[in-house]
């Protein structure tokens, strides 16, 4: 163990031993309210974007004063870390929630998780020069103290210079941010989930924690998380005696030379909600993961809160746009103000008036139609949307094509240029028909086709999961040309390397939408190779459907399964479709035998799923209320 990490808590820390600050314990989460409210997403310390934002929805004047009059305001946390300028949004904001209340007005503002990552010791994005904000508060004193035991250390045990390690202003930053800074008391007492008329608000999104612990029970649970690390790491630092600050991510490995029992609950507490995608603060799930994976869960958390509609920042919308999913049920409106490091980003807001919402922009003033976040299954350059990627893949010119030298059905990779910007795809021209030797099938039916109906069926039922996939001629041959996903993981290289899957998608649901696909389709071809997720989110992409599509009324044995489960998302989806839809979306692909098949697929899952089936089970969670 490196011992330069060690810190004297005394120089850095002050114990504290309330768990729950009286401020969080009072604090009302739900309101009502027949004024506009003004909601502001993520701004990374971009201070100038920031207040002429409010300055343009008519919130401030110019002197940075409250003229909102009775409006409230909504922040959406995430105004540090990144730009330089955090601090002054901070100091703008716990003023503004001053004088707002004088005029009758409000402003709300909410944790996001990098005021939490501050509270907590995880200043991986605070910049120097947000560092350097805090400088006027450090002590030179303190500072030429842990110097000194620094200088102790020999170099070989240093990884940095003490200055790299603790910029100008370092210590200052951790004194207004402990539990009696400045700042540190403010963001203890801020909310995570609100409820204003009949819209939710948080930073990240609604998991299942939400569903199951309601708005009070949230907000104290996280509440009460944050009081326990900072009264136990207070009590296991001291113990060990440490000298230099520590970060986040050292803590549970410094905390094991303690044999306080405290020690062990603090290193637990780094599997709480609280720093997981399974609390509110880091969830992104109502923001990128497949739509059936999540509608259930969120429908049964805006059931609780009693809201009809949940709004968010935290994940930047690819487009720049203030957008909504999931049939307007969530509203994403992090736009990557901090344009310096979200390229193409744009101050904005969400503004809510006489019951109608809309999105207001920096510059181009408010009433823009907040429209559903457009379609994007896999990155692709330039953001495009895959319609717009459907046209590039049919229309753009082939400046590469060679062999796989892969898979029987002899795939080719294509790279397709236009306007500067290139694009992957992989070309299939299979064809093979099915072989029988008497009743006994020799070679299953094998068809590009396939490929294009695949794609057709899922945007007809909103499952988001395959990629672009059009007709085209290459050298000299019809086929399918499917966008390549970059970036890649197959099942049997997770499970060669041992490799544990993130947890941005959760992977049992995913499970279930692959084995429901497949079962719709009567895909005889899924492998480890083929069952793929996108490293960055780990969210599934289904490829290679090539054998697929047979006219046979029937489930096959190999797609039986403990997770061929039919969710109430799913159902919705399954009952959605008719013989007529069916072949509209896949003409000329699939032929009517092929969809009255597929028909009688539907119906064995929609029995699975009401368990009208010998041996269904039905899922528990499609009697949520």
């Amino acid at each position: 163990m490196h011992y330069r990490f060690w810190i004297k808590a005394s120089l850095v820390f002050a114990l504290a031993l309330m768990w729950i600050s009286p401020a969080v314990q009072a604090a009302p989460y739900r309101y009502q309210t027949t004024e506009k409210v003004v909601v502001v997403g993520d701004s990374h310390g971009a201070f100038d974007s920031y207040s002429a934002l409010l300055a343009e929805a008519g919130l401030i004047d110019e002197q940075l004063q409250w003229s909102g009059g009775k409006a409230r305001l909504v922040s959406l946390g995430d105004f540090l870390d990144r730009g330089a300028d955090s601090r002054k949004i901070m100091d703008l904001l716990m003023r503004l929630q001053k004088e707002a209340g004088k005029s009758g007005g409000k402003v709300h503002v909410l944790l996001g998780n990098h005021e939490l990552m501050n509270l907590t010791g995880d200043l991986r994005n605070v910049s120097e020069q947000e560092f350097l904000s805090y400088q006027d508060l450090e002590d030179p004193e303190e500072r030429l103290a842990v110097r000194e035991h620094f200088d102790l250390y020999p170099e070989e045990h240093r990884d940095s210079s003490f200055d790299q390690l603790y910029p100008p202003g370092f210590f200052g930053h951790r004194k207004a941010f402990s539990r009696d800074g400045k700042y540190g008391r403010w963001l203890r007492t801020l909310p995570f989930v609100i409820v204003i008329n009949d819209q939710a608000f948080t930073h990240g999104g609604l998991p299942r924690l939400v569903a199951e612990q309601g708005l009070e029970g949230t907000n104290r649970s996280m509440a009460d998380s944050i009081a326990q690390y900072d009264e136990l790491w207070a009590v296991v630092s001291k113990d060990i005696g440490l000298v230099l600050p520590a970060t986040f991510r050292q803590r549970p490995r410094l905390s094991a030379a303690s044999t306080l029992p405290e020690a062990e609950k603090f290193r637990q507490l780094y599997w709480k909600p609280l720093f997981s995608p399974e609390g509110p603060l880091w969830a992104r799930e109502d923001s990128m993961c497949l739509p059936v994976t999540v509608e259930d869960t969120l429908d049964a958390s805006l059931a609780v809160l009693g809201a009809r509609q949940l709004v968010v920042g935290h994940t930047v919308t690819f487009n720049k746009r203030v957008s909504s999913r999931m049939d307007g049920k969530v509203i994403m409106i992090d736009t990557g103000m901090l344009n310096s490091v979200y390229t193409g980003g744009i101050a904005s807001a969400l503004v809510v008036e006489n019951g109608k919402s809309s999105a207001f922009y920096l510059g181009q003033g408010g009433g823009h139609e907040i429209l559903p976040l457009p379609r994007q299954v896999g990155s692709r350059p330039a953001s495009m949307s895959d319609d717009e990627l459907e046209v590039f893949l049919r229309e753009a010119e082939i400046v590469l094509v060679e062999d796989l030298g892969r898979g029987i059905t002899k795939p080719k990779r294509v790279v397709l240029e236009r306007d500067g910007i290139q694009v992957w795809a992989i070309f299939k021209d299979v064809r093979y028909k099915e072989q029988r030797m008497g009743i006994t099938i020799v070679e299953f039916a094998d068809h590009w086709h396939n490929e294009v109906a695949a794609y057709k069926l899922d945007r007809l039922m909103g499952l988001e999961a395959v990629p672009v996939t059009v007709e085209r001629e290459v050298g000299g041959r019809r086929g399918s040309l499917q966008f390549w996903v970059h970036g890649l993981v197959n099942w049997r290289t997770v499970s060669e390397a041992g490799k544990v899957p993130g947890n941005w998608c959760e992977m049992r649901p995913q499970y279930q939408v692959l084995k429901v696909f497949d079962a719709l389709v009567h895909n005889l071809d899924r492998t480890q190779e083929n069952l793929a997720f996108e490293k960055s989110d780990w969210k599934l992409i289904l490829i290679d459907h090539s054998r697929t599509f047979a006219a046979r009324p029937k489930i096959l044995d190999k797609i039986e399964s403990e997770f061929l489960v039919v969710t109430p998302a799913m159902a919705k989806r399954l009952e959605a479709l008719t013989e007529d839809s069916v072949l509209a979306a896949t003409e000329p692909y699939l032929n009517l035998g092929q969809v009255r098949a597929l028909m009688t697929r539907r119906d064995i899952l929609l029995r699975d799923y009401r368990g009208e089936r010998p041996g269904s089970v039905v899922p528990e969670t499609s009697h949520v209320d």
